[in-house]
């Protein structure tokens, strides 16, 4: 029993590092996520100058 909930926290801790870390990279400029960029996202501009 313990041991479930050992590996449940680890794997929850995990979910929620690779989350902030993903909201960091947002809020940084980091870019879209998505498959292509529409004119309503902010990186629209810097792909569009490339």
């Amino acid at each position: 029993m313990i041991g479930e909930i050992l590996i449940t926290a680890v794997i929850a801790g995990f979910a929620i590092y690779v989350l902030v870390k993903n909201a960091k990279k947002k809020a940084s400029g980091g870019g879209c996520d998505c498959g292509s960029c529409s004119s309503h996202c902010p990186v629209y501009k810097d792909k569009k100058g490339r």
